[in-house]
This record gives structure tokens, sequence and C-alpha cells, in this order.
């Protein structure tokens, strides 16, 4: 018999309000991706349109993905219940952590290139969102809403932190690409189910989801604030504006939040496409 206990709820805060929520990984990506084809990179460099183009296929491969299919099951000759159990609630362990494991893979991909493109003269991830971060330290308006707290729920699967990095969101940049790396290196550590005395089996394992998942949200804030601060710097070029049919809530200057439902230019755009879209105010 399996049950759904579960160890202990890993949902953040900016997830679960009732306005300005954010998004999930795979509709922030949607959004972010959506953003990079209306840009391009104003610069001379050789080659620069080809790299802009690998890093942003990079992104869409993160957008495209939807599920990771796997099969745990282990025919030992004469299973009992509680080991089919067992491998059926591991194989849904393991396609949800490696769902966002892959994705994480695919938005390094999609930062790194960039990185390379708008900041050669680094080329590290971590200091280029730093770079990105003091450039912005004056334009709140220009920041990604619920970055800084994305990063610092980050930092509470890692509390020691990665060295290399001292603003907030870069320090978080640095370590997602230090956990991804864990895994390519085969260091992470694999989840398994866990049963009480009964023999109930359950899932284990929600904090490494949500490492994994929460790191990937810090990549794609991460991009975000290399564009903003490259648009600034008339690095990137934005075109056309965003069509907000269905409308969604965005942050005032009083604090609180505004519906929207028109025109929006796409630079604007850039630090609240990540929100989740709201229901309409009642008229």
């Amino acid at each position: 018999m399996t049950t759904t206990r579960m160890e202990g709820p890993c949902l953040p805060s900016y997830r679960t309000l009732s306005t300005l929520a954010l998004s999930e990984p795979e509709d922030h990506v949607r959004e972010l991706t959506d953003w990079v084809e209306h840009a391009s990179a104003v610069t001379a460099l050789p080659g620069a349109q080809n790299s802009w183009d690998t890093a942003y296929k990079w992104l869409r491969l993160a957008q495209g993905l939807r599920t990771v299919t796997f099969d745990m099951s282990y025919d030992d000759g004469g299973m009992c219940s509680a080991g089919l159990d067992f491998d059926a609630v591991w194989t849904e362990m393991m396609e949800e952590w490696q769902q966002h494991q892959v994705r994480l893979g695919y938005l390094r991909a999609a930062l790194e290139g960039f990185v390379r493109l708008l900041h050669p003269d680094t080329m590290e991830p971590g200091l280029a969102v730093e770079a990105a971060e003091q450039r912005l330290h004056h334009h709140a308006d220009a920041w990604p809403v619920h970055a800084r707290a994305v990063a610092d729920h980050l930092r509470t699967h890692a509390p020691d932190g990665v060295p290399g990095a001292g603003t907030p969101v870069a320090a978080a940049v640095t370590q997602a690409i230090a956990l991804h790396q864990m895994a390519v290196q085969g260091r992470a550590a694999i989840p398994e189910p866990d049963s009480d005395a009964d023999g109930n089996v359950f899932p284990t394992g929600h904090g490494e989801v949500c490492a994994v998942k929460e790191a990937s949200t810090v990549l794609l804030l991460g991009i975000q604030l290399l564009m903003a601060a490259a648009v600034q710097e008339d690095r990137v070029a934005v075109f056309d504006d965003k069509y907000l049919l269905d409308g969604m809530w965005i942050p005032d200057a009083s604090g609180g939040s505004r519906w929207v439902d028109e025109e929006m230019p796409y630079g604007e755009y850039l630090a609240v496409l990540h929100l989740q879209p709201g229901e309409p105010p009642e008229l």
C-alpha cells in the first residue's frame, strides 16, 4: 500500500502568494524564451549572432521539456507487493527529480552561452551576474521580482554556501551551477523511498527536488539580470511590445500591485515575466 506521506514540505512563500506569485519553472522559461526571441545582441564581435542563437536554442530546449520517463522496477523473480510499491514510488520520485535536473542542465548551458557573449572578459556566470547586480543596484524597477528571496531560499539547501561571488543572486547562481556539477560528476545523493512500521511506502527527497527546482529558477533569474543590465548598457536591443491579452498583476510604485491587460514594452516586461498572471480584478 502506498501513501503520500511527506517528510516535510518545501514550498517557498513566494510561490504561494495570492498575487505576484512566482511561476513554475516550465512557465518561467517559456516567457523568458519569448523575451529572448524578441531581442538581440548589439555587438560587432565575429560570430555574435550565432552565439546568441545557440544560447537561445538551449533555452528553447528547457522550454520544450515536458516529462522525463523512468521505470525503476526490478524483476527479482518473486517480488512481494511491498517491493512493487517501492519501485512505483521510486519511479515517480525519479521522474520529478530528473525533470528538474535535465532542465537545470539546459539552463546552465543557456546562461553560460549568454555570459560568453555578453561578458567575454570574465566568462564566469557568477561574476557576470554580480556585475549585472551592481549595475542595477540603483534601478529597483529593473530587478526581477523575488530574485533575492529565491537566492535566499536556495541558500537554505546549502547553508555553508559556495565561495566565489558576493552579491545575493550571483552567489545563488554559483551555488546552482555547483549543484548541477555534483550530479554531472555523480556526487549527488540519489533519494530513495522510505517506509513505516506497517510497510507503507512513501516518497522522500523533497528537499533535493526543491533544491534543483529553485536552482533552475535562480539561473533563469540570472539570465534576466544579465539581460536587464545589457539593455541599460545598449548591448542588447529589444523589439516590439508584449501583448498581455489575458492580463496579469505586476508591482506598482506604492509597493502593492496593479492589473495590466494592455501592451507593455518588452524591456519593462523583463522584470515581471516570471510572475503568475493571477485572476483579474472583480469589476
